[in-house]
């Protein structure tokens, strides 16, 4: 029985660190989003609106990163 492709294992090597390190990033800038909302809604609460105002600018920033990444992500996957 033929394999029906053959993979090195520098290629199974660079998928799995590329996997592992996407992964993290995205699940850290996520979380940085969840953050800096919640950071956000408390200083707005507490009356700091220059400290909301700068939370939600990166809420904004961090969440724009966040799909651009996930849009990279699915459009690699879908090219190879």
């Amino acid at each position: 029985m033929r394999p029906l492709a053959e993979v090195s294992s520098s290629q199974l090597g660079e998928v799995v660190w590329v996997s592992l390190a996407a992964g993290l990033a995205i699940t850290t800038i996520f979380s940085l989003v969840i953050r800096w909302s919640a950071s956000f809604d408390a200083a707005r609460r507490d009356g700091r609106d220059g400290a909301a105002a700068v939370y939600a600018g990166l809420s904004v920033l961090a969440l724009a990163v966040f799909l651009v990444g996930v849009v990279l992500g699915v459009r690699t996957m879908l090219r190879k």
